[in-house]
């Protein structure tokens, strides 16, 4: 099932990547809400690849704080395994703060984030004794690289590199 999803959201974006990138402009601006899938590599645990959800959206101008802008993030994630014994499923929610450098090619919107998050940790265990999975549910501060390629004006392709939520995740996103 994962190697299914991970193959159709690829060749969606590969298909999508044939449109057009000359009509856009200047993406993400004052008055933008990026919603859209993200699949990601878990940044703990022993499962495969975490599926989820980004929102986003600007809360400054261009050259009010530096020569690009601030954006407010939120993602939801989800990801699990069992190993026989345990069984374990993840569902982290983050808010963060992006800071979008502002190119003179619009297509691409590289950022960097800083964030706070809360994992919900669900553990089950069929041995015998006490059960000790050495995860639990928490708070976690996360950071972040990325960038966004705006293939036309309300559809961007997205990729973040990070630590504290997924190492690495790709996402597409969509303006409401």
């Amino acid at each position: 099932m994962k190697k299914q999803l991970l193959t159709i959201i690829t060749l969606a974006v590969l298909s999508v990547g044939s449109i057009s990138a000359n009509d856009a402009k200047a993406q993400f601006t004052n008055g933008s809400v990026f919603l859209g899938p993200e699949i990601a590599l878990p940044g703990y645990g022993s499962g495969g690849i975490a599926v989820g959800a980004f929102l986003e959206f600007p809360v400054t101008h261009p050259g009010s704080v530096g020569p690009g802008l601030l954006g407010v993030a939120f993602r939801v994630d989800y990801w699990g395994w069992s190993n026989g014994f345990y069984s374990y499923s993840f569902i982290p929610f983050a808010a963060i703060l992006d800071y979008h450098f502002v190119l003179e090619d619009r297509r691409f919107d590289p950022f960097i984030g800083l964030g706070l998050g809360y994992d919900v940790v669900n553990v089950s265990y069929s041995g015998e004794g006490p059960v000790n999975s050495g995860y639990a549910s928490g708070i976690f501060v996360l950071a972040q690289i990325g960038a966004r390629y705006f293939f036309s004006p309300n559809f961007a392709g997205r990729a973040e590199l990070g630590f504290g939520g997924s190492y690495l995740g790709i996402g597409v996103d969509f303006r409401l």
